[in-house]
């Protein structure tokens, strides 16, 4: 696929779709369609920590106005979108990468929510064209909510979505699957879900149970059960070094809610890059096709190879490749250090601790 000679950052991409400001939605608690295309948030007036300026997934809505092969893409369909007017409001990428809900509905003169990475740069052109995450069917009964969700705050058994606007109640009859369809039985916190749902609470934010939860692959998942040959498995770590397991990691003073390290067969300390690199305040990409992750513009690394490089300059040997556990890429402890250069990555005291404050001695 041949990259775009030109992107700019999805949140410049929102005033683009602005221009179809009938045909940029969220789903509201009631399940009616409301626009999210309004004015972006006055960072004099609000709180950043409280309301981000880029949320993690936006979408489209429109009618399917034909489905054709992807120019773009390999393999992939690209999907039009038309609003009431018949103008073609988005040319959507739908590829094996994303989660479609009934597929087999997927035809001309369908309305359908079309949901992408607000975080991921996209083509400056008119209509827009991106790749989509999510795609699921209108429907009048139902609502579907997509971002990463959290542990909400005194309440662990509940989680609420990063943008803090939907807290579900998850139970154990709560249907949870993979984008496969197969059974999810590991934790939610952390992950990016798509959330099907019909009642609300009145409640700010509100709450919903569930009717189905939909785990989505952040990045290449193994068959449930299975864990990967490379150094990363759950087996019992040699003797002197610390099961890490339940051991909180620290970043930058904050504690992270998402997934936990483990200490791995040979003894090197596992920890979620991922979760990470996004509390460090960094991007992070993922080529399914190469099972490799880029970190910026500098960083990049792959599933299995014990070759990270950075900034272009030769690569580093670490002792330990990159893994994939329950679809997620975890890395050597010492890959903060050096690789991204940072002062401290270390286990102490009961913890993990990453930062760049003064270096530990």
């Amino acid at each position: 696929m041949k990259k775009p000679t030109k992107t700019i950052p999805a949140l410049l991409s929102v005033a683009a779709l602005s221009l179809a400001a009938s045909s940029v939605i969220a789903a509201s608690p009631a399940g009616a369609i409301v626009p999210i295309s309004a004015p972006l948030p006055d960072s004099s007036v609000q709180n950043e920590q409280q309301q981000p300026a880029v949320p993690n997934y936006m979408s489209v809505t429109g009618t399917v106005k034909e489905i054709s092969d992807s120019k773009t893409k390999e393999g992939a369909k690209t999907v039009s979108l038309q609003d009431d007017k018949g103008e073609i409001i988005a040319n959507v990428t739908v590829s094996g990468d994303t989660y479609v809900a009934a597929p087999d509905k997927l035809q001309a003169g369908t309305k359908w929510n079309a949901y992408y990475d607000a975080k991921k740069p996209m083509l400056m052109i008119y209509p827009p064209q991106f790749e989509a995450e999510v795609l699921v069917p209108v429907e009048e009964t139902a609502s579907w909510k997509v971002d990463r969700f959290k542990a909400a705050e005194g309440d662990a058994g509940q989680l609420i979505s990063e943008d803090g606007q939907l807290v579900l109640n998850v139970s154990e009859q709560t249907p949870l699957v993979l984008e496969d369809g197969t059974a999810f039985t590991g934790d939610l916190k952390g992950r990016a879900l798509a959330v099907k749902y019909s009642v609300t609470t009145r409640s700010l934010p509100p709450q919903t149970s569930p009717e189905q939860i939909v785990v989505l692959f952040e990045e290449a998942v193994p068959p449930i059960g299975t864990l990967p040959e490379q150094p990363g498995t759950l087996e019992e770590p040699i003797a002197d070094t610390p099961d890490v397991s339940g051991f909180p990691i620290v970043v930058e003073g904050k504690k992270l809610a998402g997934p936990s390290p483990y200490t791995s067969k040979d003894g090197t300390v596992m920890v979620p890059l991922r979760a990470v690199v996004e509390a460090l305040g960094q991007k992070l990409t993922w080529d399914a096709s190469t099972k490799s992750s880029r970190i910026g513009l500098a960083t990049t690394l792959t599933i299995g190879k014990d070759y990270y490089v950075y900034n272009k300059m030769a690569p580093i040997e670490l002792g330990a490749a990159p893994a994939l556990v329950d679809g997620k890429t975890y890395v050597p402890l010492q890959f903060f250090r050096d690789v991204m250069m940072l002062n401290n990555a270390y286990v102490f005291e009961g913890q993990i601790d990453i930062n760049n404050q003064e270096k530990m001695e």
